[in-house]
């Protein structure tokens, strides 16, 4: 059986070449994890979140098949995945938000959204706003930044990030704390 990361690689460098078939063998590579990442962080209820597992998944595997990436390993895809995971849902949001007129989304504190171990995407969060945050912390301190995106947007589990991120499930764990504590701030900040 062929190693699952050096076949995304193959199938996305064929498919770049030109070889029609290779798109559709890389969509059954990739999509199943794709549509889990995408049914984790929608969550099964999220009825007002009107953005489908599907459509996530979808949309995702159209950027990841625009990527120029040399895979390392599974872990290094769900890092590329998460990011493109949240392209997708903030340039959803935005467009969203083009068309809504007034009614502003209602502040949920960030100890709220990430009590649970994979928080979920839905209405009641300016995911916008977490994503401006986010991005601004991307420019001071990349490494919090990441450990935030895979928390959001990848559904990978503390010991999983770690893994990703190179460190132990202790760094990770400060990270997330700090993180998070530099996220409600800006957030608290910007509902006030």
């Amino acid at each position: 059986m062929a190693n699952p990361v050096v076949q995304v690689t193959e199938l996305l460098s064929r498919w770049r070449e030109g070889d029609r078939g290779a798109r559709e063998s890389l969509l059954e590579a990739v999509y199943p994890a794709l549509r889990a990442m995408a049914q984790k962080q929608l969550g099964s209820d999220a009825e007002h979140f009107t953005l489908r597992p599907t459509e996530l998944a979808h949309e995702a595997f159209l950027k990841l098949s625009d990527q120029r990436v040399s895979w390392e390993n599974r872990d290094h895809f769900y890092a590329v995945a998460a990011t493109l995971v949240r392209r997708v849902v903030v340039d959803y949001l935005r467009k969203r938000s083009s068309h809504k007129r007034g009614g502003a989304t209602p502040f949920v504190a960030l100890d709220e959204l990430t009590d649970a171990e994979h928080p979920i995407l839905d209405d009641s969060v300016d995911w916008l706003l977490v994503d401006s945050a986010l991005t601004e912390l991307e420019s001071s301190d990349a490494p919090l930044a990441q450990v935030v995106e895979l928390k959001f947007f990848s559904g990978l589990k503390t010991d999983e990030i770690a893994r990703v991120m190179g460190s132990s499930t202790a760094t990770v764990g400060r990270q997330w704390r700090f993180a998070k504590a530099y996220l409600a701030k800006r957030l608290e900040a910007a509902a006030s």
